[in-house]
């Protein structure tokens, strides 16, 4: 697991490290939220392990949100996500960006079957293919449109790469985050975020290889969807299995006595 870290936005103290395991989130003498060694005093706690990160929510906390939706009980993170609690918005992020290839122009895109899928904003549950090079941008012309008069006419540019996806800014004014860290140009792996302006939210995914491992859930997992979907299913009552068997023996039951009416009255 690659080295994540809770950041303060404007950086007015310590990043909080997250080491494998399970970690704490309270709160400090000044009421601030911070890790804290006794689990007793924790509001939230965050686990990272091989499948990501686990977000849990104590029970009867209010005010949590995870990029501006209310989490009650449990979700899972994604590098570049912000964590909001008591007014102090936590920024969880992962290591530097690859660099995108120097040689790497806007030619012929290579061969992909990755896709861009929004998963906050206006674009959310949309994909976009990578089999062609891809802009974003408020033009009309743009593949992925971001309807805003502040966004820049064509922000960056996603294009396929034989290592991952290469992003190519194209005068934007603040650049892209990339896991939370700002970038310009970067090449992009299976499981990047890419956020616009903090509301305008992608992911990049690819499809898993024949054989290999189940991949960790999605993130941003809808409260308790995880639990469901490891909870198995309850077994049925005996008296609900017997069921079809009374329904047939009430049906041949009424049959007969449609037989015996219809006949007998003759």
């Amino acid at each position: 697991m690659e080295a994540l870290r809770l950041r303060y936005p404007n950086r007015e103290h310590a990043d909080l490290a997250l080491s494998p395991g399970v970690h704490a989130i309270g709160r400090d003498a000044s009421g601030r939220a911070a890790l804290v060694r006794d689990g007793n005093d924790a509001v939230a706690q965050v686990c990272v392990d091989r499948r990501g990160v686990w977000l849990q929510v104590r029970e009867g906390v209010r005010g949590l949100h995870v990029n501006g939706r209310p989490v009650r009980r449990m979700a899972m993170l994604r590098a570049g996500d912000t964590i909001f609690l008591d007014g102090v918005e936590l920024l969880l992020l992962a290591g530097e960006p690859l660099q995108a290839p120097v040689d790497y122009g806007f030619g012929e895109a290579a061969e992909s079957r990755m896709v861009v899928r929004g998963v906050a904003g206006p674009h959310h549950g949309r994909c976009y293919t990578l089999d062609r090079p891809r802009t974003i941008g408020r033009a009309s012309e743009c593949d992925i449109r971001i309807d805003d008069a502040s966004f820049a006419p064509r922000h960056a540019r996603l294009e396929a790469h034989a290592d991952g996806v290469v992003l190519r800014d194209m005068g934007s004014v603040e650049g892209s985050l990339v896991n939370g860290r700002p970038v310009r140009n970067a090449l992009l792996q299976p499981g990047d975020q890419l956020v616009l302006e903090s509301q305008h939210r992608f992911v990049i995914e690819a499809p898993s290889r024949r054989g290999a491992a189940e991949p960790a859930p999605a993130p941003h997992l809808a409260e308790f969807e995880a639990e469901e979907r490891a909870r198995p299913a309850p077994a049925l009552p005996s008296s609900v299995r017997r069921m079809p068997w009374l329904l047939l023996a009430a049906a041949l039951l009424a049959a007969a006595l449609s037989l015996l009416l219809l006949y007998g009255a003759r």
